[in-house]
């Protein structure tokens, strides 16, 4: 593992230098509201490379090639009998979509809804985010951002630690660090974020459950509880035994084609289990749960958790606001609190993120509770909307 970033784990990155290109780029032309690739000349651009086999128009690509977020609505397409098909360049596939409606091409980047040429918000601009919901008065944690130290060590006084700190925009918590109890630590920890990208967030660390809610067409609201790898001891099982026994019933750590994913057996994990005092031929009492890994993310074999049927009305709510306000077909919001069942604003709650494209299909195949539709009332927002 020393190959590729620790920071990033369980992701597999080298470099950053992409996103500090990527920094400049935005700070020089400007992002928050753009437009993406035009439509119209994307896919005549597209339907030229085609005839010339840059690109190819697949209709029936192998599932193993795409991402399960992506395959769950290829998959409700063909079954609705749509013309959809996968888009390859250069033999690879880039998670980029068509589909024919009433005799017009529509492209589209991993879920439908994401069409190609559509003005769009910058879901993953944390700071720009921040600012929108604070201004319509939704709960989010207290901080501000920065690319330089000093003004982000000044502006922390302001604050009651523990402290969190991320790269403003960036998924699957590479390089977030936190909690953060005190100076020394969050200079550290700012360090370690800039290696990612000049800026980053610094804000309240808020304790509690984290949950994913899914808003589309602002009216349908699915949520899942996210919870770090873990196992449950039986009396009589080792923990490898019992990470075994688990990771039989997910998909390997690489694989697109699946939702749930192995607990990986690595140094990581040791350590985690050496600072328990464990290892992996200890066997755990009956009903002891002991977590693996700190990261909430899919490839470090998380559980996925349904909650939508017994989300409290008013945090359904609170998520349609947040589409509302955005003014998005779809978006993935990162929420914390102690109970979902309760209204958010009965208790300390924060909305942490938005996600333009969000992992849809934790709601379809979560690893306890009832699965959502999504794929199905996807397709049925947008053919009833032509």
């Amino acid at each position: 593992m020393s190959a590729y970033c620790k920071y990033c784990w369980p992701s597999k990155t080298k470099s950053h230098l992409n996103n500090h290109i990527e920094y400049y780029h935005d700070k020089l032309l400007g992002k928050f509201l753009k437009r993406k690739k035009q439509s119209n000349f994307w896919g005549k651009f597209l339907e030229i490379l085609a005839k010339i086999n840059i690109v190819k128009f697949v209709s029936n690509p192998d599932d193993s090639n795409l991402y399960n977020r992506s395959l769950i609505f290829f998959k409700e397409a063909k079954k609705r009998g749509l013309n959809v098909s996968a888009i390859q360049a250069f033999g690879k596939y880039d998670n980029t979509f068509k589909y024919i409606l009433n005799d017009q091409a529509i492209y589209y980047d991993g879920i439908p809804l994401n069409r190609i040429g559509d003005p769009i918000i910058d879901l993953d601009n944390k700071i720009e985010i921040k600012k929108i919901l604070q201004k319509n008065n939704l709960p989010v944690s207290t901080g501000g951002y920065f690319t330089k130290l000093d003004e982000a060590i000044q502006f922390s006084h302001l604050l009651t630690y523990p402290l969190i700190v991320k790269p403003n925009n960036g998924s699957l918590s590479h390089h977030v660090i936190g909690p953060i109890k005190n100076e020394q630590e969050l200079r550290k920890a700012i360090e370690i974020v800039q290696l990612y990208r000049p800026d980053f967030i610094i804000e309240e660390y808020i304790v509690g459950r984290l949950y994913r809610a899914t808003v589309i067409g602002k009216k349908h609201v699915f949520i899942c509880e996210k919870d770090p790898a873990n196992i449950i001891g039986n009396g009589q099982s080792t923990i490898a035994q019992l990470i075994s026994k688990k990771n039989s019933k997910r998909g390997k750590k690489d694989q697109f084609d699946s939702t749930l994913h192995e607990i990986p057996i690595d140094n990581v994990l040791k350590s985690k289990l050496q600072f328990l005092q464990l290892n992996l031929k200890s066997i755990l009492p009956k009903s002891k749960k002991i977590y693996l890994h700190e990261k909430f993310v899919l490839n470090a074999g998380c559980d996925i958790i349904s909650r939508t049927t017994s989300t409290h009305q008013e945090n359904k709510k609170l998520f349609l606001k947040v589409a509302q306000v955005l003014d998005v077909d779809i978006v993935g919001i990162d929420f914390i609190c102690a109970d979902i069942e309760r209204p958010w604003n009965k208790q300390k709650s924060a909305i942490i993120e938005t996600n333009s494209l969000p992992y849809v299909d934790m709601h379809q195949y979560p690893s306890q509770g009832v699965p959502d539709p999504v794929a199905k009332v996807v397709w049925d927002h947008i053919l009833a909307s032509k």
